[in-house]
């Protein structure tokens, strides 16, 4: 496949990534999520025999036009306006059921929305993972990512838990499948996900920032937050050119704004201050006794600005199997 363009390869390099997903792509997500040519070029093992091609700003018109041209058509297939690598035809239906379950999904984060709006201090809410790729399975849960104002994240958490366990949305122990996962949470002032990254490479971090599905956010946090993390177009080229829009549509209401608001006055000074001590010093008491040591330093990470309860993290294995397909695609 040396042949091949560095666009050509580009193309191929994304379709295989997502096959790891069994998640097929239209020619408009390949143009949204395409990875970026130098980070192909870093996982050859020949580097020193590259000549790196000038980079314009890509249309999704050439996209459309080399998935139609023979170099790529004898590796990736289509039907139905889904690209996918040849032979997997199969993962088009998982795809259309997976986004019958997302669809319900949404709804329930509609729901919950109404609820948690009231919270104070709370900047952004975002739907990730799975959910964020309309891609859930029907065992799988929803997880949240939360951004809070500085120095209140303990606070934040707290409020934000007992209402998910109020409304009876609390993912806990075996009750799982569509329940409310909070496990991330960082304040307005760590935007920059980078610190958090599998050194030297983490197309799944980056990824996950590109997919991010904001719901609910305050004060132009969103911008802020694709802007902080810049460094996901060094994976994929075309990040920060098409925002993802808030899904669903939910509007805040009023009605939450004025609770919101006084709570946020009375807490905001000297006494949120001290109850932020206080509520971090319990929590993180009672953290240190559930978390162990991760083989990936940051899978779990407890600070007064950054919470990442990921035990389950699989950024390295994905890591190994976008290697593997790529180094595969581009021998065929």
């Amino acid at each position: 496949m040396n042949n091949l363009s560095f666009l050509q390869k580009s193309i191929l390099a994304t379709v295989a990534y997502y096959d790891i997903f069994d998640y097929p792509l239209s020619g408009f997500e390949i143009f949204k999520y395409l990875i970026n040519p130098l980070h192909i070029v870093a996982q050859l093992e020949q580097m020193h025999e590259i000549r790196l091609e000038p980079m314009t700003n890509i249309s999704l018109f050439e996209i459309l036009k080399l998935l139609d041209e023979p170099e790529l058509k004898k590796i990736i297939e289509e039907k139905n306006g889904f690209y996918f690598l040849k032979g997997r035809g199969a993962i088009i239906e998982e795809r259309i059921e997976r986004q019958k379950i997302s669809a319900q999904r949404w709804k329930k984060v509609k729901k919950v929305m109404k609820f948690v709006q009231f919270v104070p201090f709370v900047r952004m809410v975002a739907a990730c993972n799975s959910l964020a790729m309309d891609n859930s399975k029907e065992e799988a849960d929803i997880d949240f990512f939360i951004i809070t104002r500085k120095r209140r994240i303990w606070s934040v958490r707290l409020m934000f838990t007992f209402l998910i366990w109020l409304i009876g949305e609390w993912r806990h122990k075996d009750k799982i499948a569509g329940r409310i996962c909070l496990s991330f949470y960082i304040s307005d002032e760590f935007l920059d996900l980078r610190p958090l990254a599998i050194m030297p490479y983490d197309i799944y971090l980056a990824n996950w920032v590109c997919q991010l599905r904001p719901v609910f956010c305050r004060e132009n946090i969103y911008r802020d937050f694709i802007v902080n993390n810049r460094w996901a177009n060094d994976y994929f080229l075309n990040f920060g050119r098409i925002p993802n829009f808030y899904h669903p549509e939910f509007r805040q209401k009023r009605i939450a704004a004025y609770p919101r608001k006084i709570a946020e006055a009375m807490f905001g000074g000297w006494l949120g201050n001290f109850n932020e001590k206080i509520l971090g010093f319990f929590q993180k008491k009672k953290i240190s006794r559930k978390f162990t040591e991760h083989a990936i330093p940051t899978a779990v990470v407890v600070s007064d600005k950054v919470l990442k309860f990921h035990e389950n993290d699989k950024r390295q294995f994905f890591q190994e199997e976008f290697f593997k397909r790529l180094k595969n695609v581009l021998r065929y």
